[in-house]
């Protein structure tokens, strides 16, 4: 087995792999997170939902979750 892979030690790409591998752990505890604060937003509704129609100060579901996409900085 070579002692380099790419422009690095095998030791320091051991490191480096380990390291990713809590990186990617943290983004899925991150995207776990927002997703229940976006259901503490929009709750899951049954089929047709429950929210009155022509009423202006509701927001629709879509509507609701943009402005938290929005308003936190997720593109």
């Amino acid at each position: 087995m070579p002692d380099r892979v790419g422009n690095v030690s095998r030791t320091r790409y051991e490191q480096l792999v380990a390291e990713a591998k809590e990186l990617v752990a943290q983004v899925a505890r991150a995207q776990f997170a927002l997703g229940d604060k976006a259901l503490e937003i929009e709750p899951m509704r049954p089929v047709g939902g429950s929210v009155a129609k022509g009423t202006d100060d509701l927001f629709t579901v879509e509507e609701s979750l943009q402005m938290f996409a929005d308003d936190i900085g997720w593109r």
